[in-house]
């Protein structure tokens, strides 16, 4: 089981919270969705956080059940039945123009930071209503993807789902033109009670995250997916214990299906 990441800061407070549903494929050859998440957007004045909810969930289950002594096959089995969610979590620091990205494969901790640029938006005339919101249409090739976007000036906030932001209203729907991945709004509320904007950099056992670049970073998380005992073998120098059927035959290890958000 992965150590869990315990030490943390607090940046600041969230004032409003924008929850999205986000669906998404594994594999260019689906012809529906297989996949979804619950992500939270927390925003502050300066400071905004996007994450799984899921993974908050089993992260605070597993938080609990080390505070017990709890043994790792206890943990896994108060965790049972609870969705999985997607690791990574941005913060997105409005004035300093930076996206901070952090993550973790199997027992590797790591973060990147990046300049945040502000996609080219070009807006056009169609709206829709999602949600109750009057929304209209923006479009912009951002971070290797084409994005088709709807805003709601009801809502003027420049924030958005995942890396998008820039536009004079909340981003209520994203999607990609290649239809792999889908941003849709189910929620937004002004917080009645202080929320803290939660920067977690170390591991349970008080070990900083490692630093990383963009472009190691993205390295790293391309092997994690194609080949894990590769991955495991040059970041961890461990070695996976390869299963054998019952006739001796080796069961090779297969890729995980995935599709970043980000072209590699």
């Amino acid at each position: 089981m992965p150590v869990l990441a315990y030490s943390q800061k607090n940046f600041e407070n969230a004032h409003t919270r924008a929850i999205y549903e986000f669906l998404y494929k594994t594999n260019p050859e689906q012809t529906e969705f297989i996949k979804s998440d619950l992500m939270y957007l927390d925003i502050g004045e300066n400071v905004s956080k996007f994450y799984s909810r899921y993974e908050q969930v089993r992260d605070s289950i597993g938080d609990e059940g080390l505070r017990k002594s709890l043994s790792p096959f206890e943990i896994n089995e108060l965790r049972r039945g609870f969705a999985r969610g997607t690791r990574p979590i941005y913060y997105n620091f409005q004035k300093k123009r930076k996206t901070t990205v952090t993550s973790n494969f199997s027992f590797l901790f790591t973060y990147y930071n990046e300049s945040r640029q502000m996609p080219e938006w070009e807006i056009g005339d169609e709206t829709k209503v999602i949600l109750g919101y009057t929304c209209q249409k923006a479009t912009a090739n951002y971070l290797g993807r084409e994005w088709i976007v709807f805003f709601t000036p009801e809502i003027p906030i420049n924030q958005g789902p995942w890396k998008l932001w820039g536009l004079p209203g909340l981003i209520v729907q994203a999607m990609d033109a290649d239809n792999f991945f889908n941003f849709t709004l189910k929620g937004f509320e002004q917080l009645k009670l202080p929320v803290p904007i939660i920067f977690i950099h170390k591991t349970y056992d008080g070990k900083e995250y490692e630093k990383k670049d963009k472009e190691k970073f993205q390295q790293m998380e391309k092997m994690y997916y194609s080949n894990r005992e590769e991955f495991m073998s040059f970041f961890l120098g461990m070695k996976l214990i390869s299963s054998a059927t019952a006739d001796g035959r080796k069961i090779e290890r297969r890729a995980i299906p995935y599709i970043p958000l980000e072209p590699y």
